[in-house]
């Protein structure tokens, strides 16, 4: 089976605070029966980089709480910090999440041999996790090459795997051919899950999972099966989901509107995420009566 991993939204009040109670529960619970088979905790749609080092081990540990045992739980636990992500490793250890998502180094433009030192001292300090890299060149400025990859999997003897946000499709062949098919690919941007599925990615993660777990699960389902026509016509739906909502300007705020307008109360995104407009809620709350089956 193809892996959907959710990229899971965080909860917070008006002012910014987290918030971590039965709603939010019943939110991840819906995510799980919608399909989703791995809950990726602070990732990007989960405004980590907003987010305080406390805040961010609160949240995994509410999570691992209620869900440990009964969903697989991968930790992100990247940051600008060295020092902070491996304090952030060694806590989602602590509670027995062993697989670690890292994303590159960000804000700053780093060169190749950086980057590569970065991940390999993360895999270094910690050597009990399995390591996913994480590449989102979009947000951080930074892409993980081709060679990097290699090497710092060639060097390091726990990274397993890497969810690529990026528009190369292609690179997942290669990859696989020069690491092995047990080395774990997932795409990242949901416009483009056939395209990485063709390759041979091993599922994906997922924001607008958030929201769409359904359509997610049977694009995967579709192509696993071999029902390419399908799952090509529903990733044409699934474009048009990103267009008007998941991948909105100020998407975390749509998708969470979304969720509202469906019953799920996320609450508000951090600053400096804006509000929606009147006409922009109209826009959501309309196009979601078209595509509510595959909603959450």
């Amino acid at each position: 089976m193809k892996k959907l991993i959710c990229a899971i939204m965080t909860k917070f009040d008006k002012d910014g605070n987290l918030v971590l109670d039965d709603g939010y529960a019943e939110f991840l619970k819906s995510l799980i029966n919608g399909g989703v088979n791995t809950l990726m905790v602070a990732g990007t749609n989960g405004e980590f980089h907003a987010m305080s080092i406390e805040e961010r081990k609160k949240l995994l540990e509410f999570v691992v709480e209620k869900f440990q045992g009964s969903v697989e739980i991968i930790a992100h636990v990247g940051t600008t910090n060295l020092k902070d992500t491996v304090d952030l490793g060694r806590h989602a250890l602590g509670l027995g999440v062993r697989k670690l998502a890292v994303v590159a180094p960000y804000y700053f433009k780093y060169d190749e041999s950086s980057i590569v030192n970065y991940f390999l001292r993360v895999a270094e300090y910690l050597d009990e996790a399995e390591i996913i890299l994480y590449n989102i060149p979009s947000f951080t400025g930074n892409r993980l090459s081709f060679s990097s990859i290699l090497e710092i999997v060639k060097r390091s003897g726990n990274v397993i795997g890497m969810k690529d946000s990026d528009t190369r499709p292609w690179i997942v062949s290669k990859i696989k051919k020069a690491l092995g098919k047990d080395f774990l690919i997932f795409g990242g941007i949901d416009t483009l899950v056939v395209d990485y599925l063709s390759m041979g990615a091993d599922g994906q993660v997922s924001g607008t999972s958030n929201v769409f777990p359904k359509i997610l699960r049977s694009i995967l389902d579709s192509f696993d099966s071999g029902n390419f026509e399908k799952a090509f016509d529903l990733q044409k739906i699934l474009n048009e989901i990103v267009e008007k909502i998941s991948g909105h300007e100020v998407f975390v705020t749509a998708n969470k509107y979304a969720l509202g307008v469906l019953g799920h109360d996320l609450g508000y995104s951090k600053a400096p995420f804006r509000e929606l407009k009147d006409d922009e809620k109209n826009s959501i709350e309309s196009f979601l009566k078209d595509v509510k089956l595959w909603s959450i």
